[in-house]
């Protein structure tokens, strides 16, 4: 049982052992009349700016961007399927970001209110919230974006499904939202039974400590080499290696206002 610290003034989330957290019905026979609609999944990809593309001689505006980044969800929902199968027959929904993986998103943003939206139709349905993310960061790393969207909906089962670029394809690695959370607001350690048997969790809390480190990676030494190593097994960008996508495509001769082709 994880020791968790208790705080008079603040309520908490469920215990991470608890059962409303533990497993992600994707894990579960959907099949029963009453969970047929299935889970709430939102499908996230972010790009940090306007050149955060693969193809380098475009240069494009904001709905272009957006297209790109839709482009890339198309194949993560395909490959998801691949992956769980159909989940119910609530449609999914998408949502795509412009702005650093380190910044605050905002409660009162568009993206903040549209994910906000997804929770709490997951509660009204009695049933789990799962955003795919295409990428570590696809979503965010900072801590408290996370920590308080998981604390308003700690009644809700809560996961992420990361489709990180370890080798070509990706993998898809299940993530205890309300586990991350616990971390975050220091309930729990890396070094807990709940979280050291949760591996999928405990990688991605390290890493999301770790991505922001590296724009200091050549000046400073703030992650060992052991550390590194370990960790680009799963991210190439701690080997140095920052393209996104192993895919094999025809490279679009894009002029200066074309937008990217998808298919990336």
């Amino acid at each position: 049982m994880l020791q968790i610290k208790q705080s008079p003034d603040k309520p908490r989330p469920p215990p991470v052992d608890d059962n409303t957290t533990q497993d992600s019905p994707s894990k579960i026979n959907l099949s029963s009349p009453r969970n047929r609609l299935g889970p709430v999944v939102v499908f996230i990809a972010r790009a940090s700016n306007l050149k955060d593309h693969n193809y380098p001689n475009a240069e494009i505006n904001s709905s272009q961007m957006h297209e790109y980044l839709r482009s890339l969800l198309i194949i993560t929902v395909a490959e998801h399927r691949k992956r769980f199968g159909l989940l119910g027959l609530r449609p999914h929904k998408m949502q795509t970001i412009i702005q650093p993986a380190h910044n605050r998103v905002s409660a009162l943003s568009r993206v903040g209110k549209y994910l906000v939206m997804a929770l709490e139709e997951a509660r009204a349905s009695k049933t789990e919230c799962i955003f795919v993310l295409h990428g570590w960061d696809g979503w965010t790393t900072d801590r408290m974006t996370i920590a308080e969207l998981c604390q308003q909906f700690c009644d809700v089962p809560f996961s992420f499904h990361v489709y990180a670029n370890r080798g070509t394809p990706r993998e898809f690695y299940e993530v205890n939202a309300h586990k991350v959370n616990a971390y975050f607001r220091h309930m729990v350690t890396l070094d807990d039974p709940g979280v050291v048997g949760d591996r999928s969790t405990a990688l991605y809390i390290r890493i999301l400590e770790a991505l922001p480190t590296l724009q200091y990676a050549k000046n400073y030494p703030v992650l060992s080499e052991a550390e590194k190593g370990a960790l680009s097994m799963y991210d190439k960008r701690f080997a140095g290696i920052y393209e996104k996508d192993e895919l094999e495509s025809p490279k679009p001769e894009v002029a200066k206002s074309d937008a990217p082709k998808p298919g990336v």
